[in-house]
Parts: C-alpha cells; structure tokens; sequence
C-alpha cells in the first residue's frame, strides 16, 4: 500500500510501454484531492476532460488529439468547451471528440448550444472544424497509433463507459463512475498482460445509501469488485474519492490492506 505525497509523481511499470498521467484539478500547494477527471494516455489522447482544458502548458492541450468522454457528467466534460477553444487553429486538423450516443447527444443540447457556449459542432460544418466526433458503442475497440482502446458499459446513472487500453505487451482499465458491474471484470479476466487498474471509490461505507443513489463505489464495494479480478498481481490505483470524505474513503481504503493498492494524487504520473 501506497500513499503518495501531493507533487508530481512518477512511477516506473513492468513493460515501459504506456504513459498514464492524472490531471490535478486543485490549486491550493497542498492539496491532494480531485475535483474533475482527465488522465491523459501517451500525452495525445484524454480520457474525460473534467479539467483537460486548464492543463499547461498550452502546448500539452495542443498535443491532445483524442478526447474519449466516459459519460456526460460535469466532472468529467467540464472542461471540453475551454479545451477545443483552446486548441483551435484554422484548418482541417482538429480533435475527436469520442462518446456514447447520449454523451454526445448533451454535448450538443446542454453545452453547445449558443447559450452555454457556441455551438461548434454547427461551426464545425460551417467553417474549418473545431472537433470531431466520433459514437462509442460497448466492447467495440477503436484504434488509434499502437493502442486499442475499447469502451465498456458500465452501471451508473447515465449511460457510462469504463476503458480497456491495450498495447501488444500491456493492458490497463480505466474504471470510473460505476456500481458494481460484471461486463468488464469478465473481459478483464480473458486479458494476460493486464499491468494495472483505475477503479473508483467515491464515498465512505457509511454513506453507503447516497453511494447506491448516485452510482459510485465505497470502500466494501470496491473490494468486492476487485474481487472479480482473478489476478491481484497488478497495482490498483483508486481514483475519483469525493473532496469531503478524501481522509475518510482513503484510510478505509488503507483498512482493506490490499497489497498492490494505490491512492492516485494529483500529477500522479506512471510507465506501465
């Protein structure tokens, strides 16, 4: 079990081969907690844009060519609008934006939508493009460079993908916002080189009813998910802890004595 400090850190893998970075969403010098979600895979694809459009440098944001959207939560496309303003030159390159049928479907209704921000899906056809997009359908993997990164259904309260990243010698899950689910851990377990776990724990066990509510795991949840996982051998890094129970939900965590169990802060930067 791990505990890391509140700076940027860098931890080495098995195969060297894919570059996972978590997004710090908070300024204060000392904080640890998250508020929004982005982990960026080998600097050019993003999974959610929770905070992708604060990062600097500018030129990191302009590296990102794949924004993969899990769902349509605040969290986890807040900042989608700031990104794709930030990036835009004009000419045909531009991001793609990836997303379930509804993700997308709010994107057009609830953010672009000459209110909220300009609608740059209809500039997008009108002008050079500002994004792309691209529907997500579950276990259904789409290519980009030497990686597959295929979606998974998960069990939230809007339509919810979870992500296996695969490169020829390395696997890692991206699981976030989720109750407890079978599809991925099934699929997860036909996998041979899976090298490391993204699972979410939001609440602490006595907020056990709200968890149920809005979707998300607690520390007993997270353990029984886990235990779905045939292989323990890998690190598991647990993400996505609620600001105002981030003490609490962490050292329930510590609690379950899991011996490859990580807690993600800010910065966190890992080779697997």
């Amino acid at each position: 079990m791990e505990s890391s400090p509140c700076r940027p850190n860098k931890i080495s893998g098995r195969s060297m081969s894919v570059k996972v970075r978590i997004i710090n969403s908070s300024l204060g010098p000392d904080e640890c907690i998250q508020f929004a979600q982005t982990i960026l895979i080998n600097d050019e694809i993003a999974i959610d844009a929770g905070t992708l459009g604060l990062i600097t440098p500018l030129r990191t944001q302009q590296d990102i060519k794949h924004v993969f959207l899990s769902h349509s939560h605040l969290d986890h496309v807040a900042t989608l609008p700031l990104f794709l303003d930030n990036v835009y030159k004009p000419g045909d390159d531009c991001p793609t934006v990836y997303g379930t049928s509804e993700t997308l479907a709010s994107l057009h209704t609830d953010f672009f939508n000459d209110r909220v921000w300009p609608d740059l899906f209809r500039l997008s056809k009108e002008e050079t493009p500002f994004l792309r997009q691209q529907k997500l359908s579950s276990q259904e993997p789409i290519k980009i460079d030497n990686l597959s990164i295929t979606p998974v259904l998960l069990n939230h309260v809007v339509p919810t993908m979870g992500f296996i990243i695969q490169e020829a010698t390395t696997t890692l899950a991206i699981i976030s916002d989720t109750l407890p689910t079978v599809q991925v851990w099934k699929l997860l377990n036909e996998v041979q080189n899976l090298s490391a776990l993204f699972l979410e724990c939001s609440f602490p066990n006595r907020m056990q009813w709200l968890a149920d509510k809005a979707g998300h795991l607690t520390p007993q949840r997270f353990q029984s998910e886990l235990a779905k996982l045939n292989n323990f051998n890998i690190p598991v890094y647990a993400i996505h802890i609620k600001a105002t129970y981030h003490e609490e939900v962490i050292r329930e965590l510590q609690e379950l004595k899991i011996r490859e169990l990580h807690i993600s802060p800010p910065n966190l930067e890992i080779t697997i």
